[in-house]
């Protein structure tokens, strides 16, 4: 059989233009000789459409797109995931499907049967779960349709301990299923695909079947979808692959021998860009925007949240502000300026010291040649957040924050001032790897200063400030960091790694301490299996007892 695999990037609730691009990709794939072609999970709707499956007319829009496709007779079938109706009278009123399109008609509907409920999944919320996947006859052969998480239950891919009641994979395999389709919208985070690629080539020498994957690619809000789709033989090994993080079209034949195909995996500093890269460029994209606007404070988050933002929109389509206060530094300005001459974006300098010198004689909030407080340094940054979404209202543009997750973790950041945005894209990178992030950057040539890189960070928010003078050095902080968010390790147990107790019980107060800051921080794109967002739910309002 001629399977084609479409790796597709659906907008979230664009039903309409999702429909005319699965067209178009049949049609491709249909020029191409292909007995198949397979869209992945709610490619109607795109993924993930949340709250809007609460609205009816959303479902029968998704319904009559899917009734069009299937009245296209083309010769090529499709299997296309949509959002369906429960018939039953009891369960959740809604099916996350995959239908089977052939002759004009509906040959066969498989609703997915494992829902996923943690991290950013909450599947449960919306859809009743199918009880039965057996194989169906098609082409000849014996196929399985499955959906995302059905293909997962009981391997390394999902959080440990989860364990399903039902194995939709074993299910098939029993049922002598010589072809698994398995339409998903898999999440990136770092290293998973390899992992992905890794679980699935042991299922297809365990199952003795071909494996054919087809993965969601683009950016929805703050999740990124790598694409990477694939094909496996029964052997295991890899037969098609899909580009990573760009849409894409591939097909294989199950009757021909297996041709392994080499691994062309980006991984570590590389694969991170291209997934930011997307990120930025599907959020302004999707959302019709075109231009980028941000603080440029001659520091290395600024400069790297530049760099991507060139990438991604074009070195035209992007600004840097400047706004130096009393105590920037010359160099800071020009760092800063020497990064935008580099990169080809637009400069602009708007001083605050006028605007800063208003806000504390109006506050009453300080003498600007007495010790700088608290008050005082959150004051400028809010006059430049405050500036920058003028700008931003003034033209179209959106801001980008440029907050690490570092920063965002202890709350070394100031409400409505450096948080202030639409976007925040390095907001689930330490600090620690947006120094990788740079060095990668500069491969190749030099686009963001040295001096910026060898520079030690500092928010010149008062003489002499340097940011280790109210944290630790960032690569002590980032791994304490990394092993409460990332690991879920105790106190205890990180104490153990050879930490000062009293260094990590008090940054990890200050985590859960500021949960109230990141709760109103712009969209981060998620690029870790732990990241800040709507994937961890944790009270505002607790008590820190529990952190010893």
């Amino acid at each position: 059989m001629k399977i084609a695999i479409a790796q597709i990037n659906p907008k979230v609730g664009d039903i309409e233009a999702n429909s005319l691009k699965i067209e178009a990709f049949a049609r491709r794939a249909q020029a191409l000789g292909a007995d198949l072609a397979v869209f992945p999970e709610l490619a109607l709707t795109g993924y993930p459409p949340l709250d809007l499956l609460e609205k009816k007319d959303f479902i029968n829009a998704n319904l009559r797109a899917l009734k069009r496709l299937a009245g296209l007779k083309l010769k090529t079938a499709l299997a296309v995931g949509f959002a369906d109706r429960n018939p039953a009278r009891k369960g959740k009123a809604l099916l996350n499907s995959l239908a089977l399109l052939s002759g004009g008609k509906v040959i066969a509907r498989q609703a997915k049967s494992l829902l996923p409920t943690y991290d950013i999944f909450d599947e449960a919320r919306y859809f009743e779960p199918a009880a039965l996947n057996r194989p169906i006859k098609f082409g000849g052969a014996l196929i399985g349709l499955t959906i995302c998480e059905d293909i997962w239950a009981g391997t390394a891919l999902l959080p440990s301990r989860l364990l399903y009641r039902s194995d939709p994979a074993a299910t098939l395999r029993a049922g002598r299923a010589s072809i698994i389709i398995n339409a998903s919208a898999s999440p990136f985070y770092r290293g998973k695909s390899a992992r992905r690629l890794k679980i699935l080539s042991g299922l297809a020498k365990k199952m003795r079947a071909h494996i054919i994957y087809a993965n969601q690619a683009g950016a929805n809000d703050e999740l990124i979808f790598d694409g990477n789709s694939f094909a496996l033989a029964p052997s295991g090994k890899v037969i098609a692959r899909g580009k990573a993080f760009e849409e894409d079209l591939l097909l294989v034949d199950t009757e021909l021998p297996a041709a392994a195909v080499p691994a062309e995996h980006r991984e570590g500093p590389a694969e991170i860009c291209a997934a930011l890269t997307l990120g930025i460029r599907d959020y302004f994209g999707k959302m019709g925007f075109k231009k980028a606007v941000l603080g440029l404070s001659g520091g290395i988050d600024s400069a790297v949240v530049a760099a991507l933002a060139a990438r991604a929109l074009g070195p035209k389509n992007v600004t840097g502000v400047l706004m130096p206060s009393v105590y920037t530094s010359d160099q800071s300005n020009n760092d800063a300026l020497e990064l935008a001459g580099n990169l080809g974006i637009k400069a602009m300098m708007v001083p605050i010291k006028n605007i800063y010198g208003a806000f504390l004689k109006e506050l009453k909030a300080g003498d600007p040649l007495a010790e700088v407080s608290l008050t005082m340094q959150n004051l400028q940054s809010r006059s430049r957040g405050s500036i920058l979404m003028a700008l931003a209202n003034a033209n179209g543009w959106l801001t980008l924050a440029t907050g690490n997750k570092s920063e965002l973790a202890v709350g070394y950041c100031t409400l409505y001032g450096d948080t202030a945005g639409a976007m925040a894209p390095i907001s689930d990178l330490f600090k620690t790897e947006v120094y990788r992030l740079a060095a990668y950057l500069n491969e190749g040539e030099e686009v963001i200063p040295a001096a910026i890189i060898s520079r030690p960070p500092t928010a010149e928010l008062k003489p002499g400030q340097k940011d280790q003078d109210d944290l630790p050095p960032y690569a002590e902080l980032d791994e304490i960091l990394r092993l409460y968010l990332e690991e879920n390790r105790t106190s205890a147990e990180i104490t153990r790694r050879g930490f000062r107790k009293e260094l990590v019980s008090s940054i990890l107060r200050r985590v859960e301490a500021n949960e109230y800051k990141r709760k109103q921080l712009p969209v981060g794109l998620k690029v870790t299996e732990k990241s800040f967002g709507y994937g961890r739910k944790m009270p505002i309002v607790k008590s820190l007892g529990f952190i010893k």
